[in-house]
């Protein structure tokens, strides 16, 4: 009976033991349609389980538009997240950037780090060219291989990029809409690939250490962290201009079409006879 009371509780324990994620800088992004703006939100904290009080004025905010001009956004504190709005006037793949001002942490015993987040988004108005493969020259960036634009689901394929070079040893972990946590890590081309078998909001965070040493704000540290992240949704393919779709399923449906219309001519043949 003892036994069985000691196994209960350490699989209650289990279940409301609060999870321990570390903190990220992400952002989401969403249409007005009334409005017929974007609101972008910079958010610190952890996908789907915790957001922490962010200020506007240790972040900023970038966006790539469509006809392919490149400017900042100014942002405000609305709730816990920092927010900017911009006109979705121009069809095509918006892409969003952020950086947070840098900051030292000390985890535990270990050495006092420099952290360095950033963070990437790309979201889609309408149609227009695939750029989400483009880099915006992030000191760490993750490129996806894979169009988002059409992928709802399957495999996931992307590098990492340091300092614009593809980066090995880095690790990269995908965030599920189910839960699901997956991890992997760059090879020596800076690739990765990851298997999503889920639909819905994936955030891909890529992490890698230097020993880069200095000062910040009197404190000094001894290694420097660099975090990036990549939002994305599958829950949908979204048109493009370019046509990725495989021409074999045309050349089927043609034949199908065929071979149904002449089996209808020669019904209809049949019967007059």
């Amino acid at each position: 009976m003892k036994k069985v009371l000691i196994v209960t509780l350490l699989m209650i324990s289990l279940l409301i033991a609060p999870k321990a994620f570390a903190h990220e800088l992400f952002i989401q992004v969403k249409e007005d349609q009334t409005s017929n703006e974007l609101q972008v939100d910079v958010l610190w904290g952890h996908l789907r389980d915790f957001i922490d009080q962010g200020n506007p004025d240790n972040y900023e905010l970038f966006v790539k538009l469509p006809n392919g001009q490149t400017k900042q956004l100014e942002m405000e504190r609305i709730g816990v997240q920092a927010r900017a709005f911009i006109p979705a006037s121009e069809t095509g793949q918006y892409v969003f950037w952020a950086m947070r001002k840098p900051s030292t942490y000390t985890p535990g015993d270990e050495p006092t780090r420099l952290s360095l987040q950033r963070a990437k988004t790309v979201y889609h108005v309408g149609s227009g060219d695939n750029i989400t493969n483009h880099p915006v020259g992030l000191d760490l960036e993750i490129i996806p291989e894979t169009n988002l634009a059409i992928f709802n689901q399957g495999l996931l394929k992307g590098n990492v990029l340091f300092e614009g070079n593809p980066q090995s040893n880095v690790t990269v972990t995908a965030y599920g809409p189910a839960g699901e946590h997956f991890e992997g890590v760059t090879g020596a081309d800076g690739a990765f690939e990851f298997n999503l078998r889920s639909n819905g909001e994936w955030l891909i965070k890529a992490s890698f250490q230097t020993d880069e040493s200095g000062t910040l704000d009197d404190t000094d540290y001894e290694l420097t962290g660099r975090t990036t992240t990549l939002i994305f949704d599958n829950s949908y393919p979204i048109a493009n201009e370019n046509n990725y779709e495989n021409p074999l399923m045309y050349i089927a449906v043609l034949l199908i079409g065929l071979l149904l219309g002449s089996a209808f001519t020669f019904l209809i043949l049949k019967r007059k006879k």
